[in-house]
């Protein structure tokens, strides 16, 4: 039997989000009476809704009374990528989630939990308790790309059950792309959503996961099955999924389909004809070899700063994982230690982290 995917237009009217939850409810039923759910959204960071980054509030919104119109004893919560004390409490106020969720919301940081990790790189990982202990979990997923692993979508949205340091212990700990989608989908199957939701209402294409490229798509994308729900997404950003190292992965190991000839899709989903495709996808095509002999004659200056952005926040200081950055007045980066993770460029608040024209070029 096939997964299905179902794709609804969408905008971020309240009624209209209202109706997408009650159909994709009844497209997919859950038993939700009495059950402690958790609800996952992808919160990045402290950026508003209307930013395209972060999984939009009302569409948190609309599954959580969705949900506790069916009985069900909602969650809200996720681990941001920032690091600190306090982190959590802030991006869920400048978010926006705090005042739409209100008592639903739950720092998932102060619970971890450390478990056994069946993976190749790790043995341990420090996972939220609200992600193992729930009855139902639904992820919430933004429609967007990421220039390390090239789609942010319902595989990628678990590397948010890691609780603090852990997620930078888990770049350092697998470097490499391929290396790297493996280990997240190591993670994903620590506890693999019962739903997945996904918010692309707004669309991010181009350099993300924290880019401005951001374009309107009205749509939200529903399944059973996550890593069908990536498929569809890639497949709608003219990208093979094959080549995705993440679905490459969760294919492998029997956890979805690997194509989208093996998807059964409901409703209007079309190929995006000009979508800005990451400008690291060349690393996972047949021109891998040439492109990473290039990448490494360039290293050195992948990464720049917008100095007229630039406040001296620190953040790309504290996210970096391998300390490779510091900041007097404006960061300066050690290519030595550097293991183009990419962090700084998706963590840095005001978008001054820049990708080398020269290296966005060639890659090209």
């Amino acid at each position: 039997m096939r997964e299905k995917v179902l794709v609804l237009e969408a905008s971020y009217d309240e009624d209209v989000l209202a109706q997408c939850m009650k159909e994709i409810l009844e497209a997919f039923p859950l038993d939700l009476e009495g059950k402690t759910v958790l609800v996952k959204p992808n919160l990045l960071g402290p950026w508003p809704g209307e930013s395209g980054i972060i999984t939009h509030p009302l569409v948190v919104k609309a599954m959580v009374e969705a949900v506790k119109e069916r009985g069900g004893l909602v969650q809200v919560g996720d681990n941001p990528g920032l690091r600190g004390y306090g982190c959590v409490g802030r991006v869920c106020r400048e978010t926006g989630m705090e005042e739409v969720v209100g008592r639903e919301w739950t720092n998932m940081a102060a619970s971890p939990r450390r478990v056994s990790l069946r993976s190749r790189f790790v043995e341990e990982v420090s996972i939220s308790s609200q992600v193992l202990d729930c009855d139902v979990l639904i992820s919430m997923p933004k429609f967007k790309t990421h220039v390390s692993t090239l789609i942010t979508g319902a595989v990628k949205n678990s590397f948010g059950f890691l609780v603090g340091a852990d997620k930078a212990r888990m770049h350092a700990a697998a470097p490499r792309f391929r290396d790297f989608g493996e280990l997240l989908v190591d993670i994903y199957q620590v506890r693999v959503p019962d739903l997945v939701v996904m918010d692309a209402v707004t669309a991010m294409e181009g350099n993300g996961p924290s880019c401005e490229d951001i374009r309107d798509l009205g749509r939200i994308l529903a399944a059973r099955n996550g890593v069908a729900l990536d498929v569809v997404m890639a497949s709608m950003m003219r990208m093979d999924p094959s080549l995705i190292p993440t679905l490459a992965v969760a294919a492998q190991r029997g956890l979805g389909p690997a194509a989208l000839e093996d998807i059964e899709v409901s409703g209007p989903m079309e190929v995006i004809q000009d979508f800005k495709r990451p400008s690291t996808v060349p690393r996972m095509s047949w021109t891998a070899p040439f492109h990473r002999a290039v990448f490494a004659l360039l290293s050195h200056r992948a990464l720049g700063v917008d100095r007229r952005r630039c406040t001296g926040c620190r953040t790309c200081e504290e996210g970096c994982p391998v300390g490779a950055i510091r900041v007097e007045r404006y960061p300066s980066f050690d290519a030595s230690k550097c293991i183009n993770c990419y962090c700084c460029y998706e963590l840095c608040p005001e978008h001054a982290v820049r990708l080398n024209r020269l290296l966005r070029l060639v890659q090209r």
